[in-house]
């Protein structure tokens, strides 16, 4: 009994990384289920749009402090970013704009978060 318990939990322990590959991966575009997906990253990663506007206003002088001027601006993107991608969960079996084109560029917020050479 111990030996069929510990080859099931082998069997299904090896099985794992396949399901999460499969589930990795990003739909091809111009698909509903695209735009489903595009949605649903775009308002659970929606902060990154703070970092980004903090990672630009670090080399930018003014007057005021420039982590203000990123964290005001990146906060408003995170809400344009947000409301977007409800919107696109709501409406992903319409295929509007065509052939489900994202309304926002970039596409993903990770698109344009500075690189690791920066």
């Amino acid at each position: 009994m111990k030996t069929l318990l510990r080859i099931s939990a082998v069997l299904i322990l090896s099985a794992f990384p396949v399901f999460f590959l499969h589930a990795a991966e990003i739909e091809p575009e111009g698909t509903m289920l695209r735009k489903l997906q595009r949605g649903f990253l775009n308002v659970a990663l929606s902060p990154i749009e703070i970092s980004n506007e903090l990672a630009k206003e670090k080399k930018n002088d003014t007057f005021l402090p420039s982590w203000f001027a990123g964290l005001g601006r990146g906060a408003w993107f995170t809400v344009g970013r947000a409301l977007t991608g409800v919107y696109e969960m709501v409406t992903f079996p319409v295929p509007y704009p065509a052939n489900y084109r994202p309304i926002l560029k970039p596409e993903f917020a990770w698109h344009h978060l500075p690189s690791a050479k920066d």
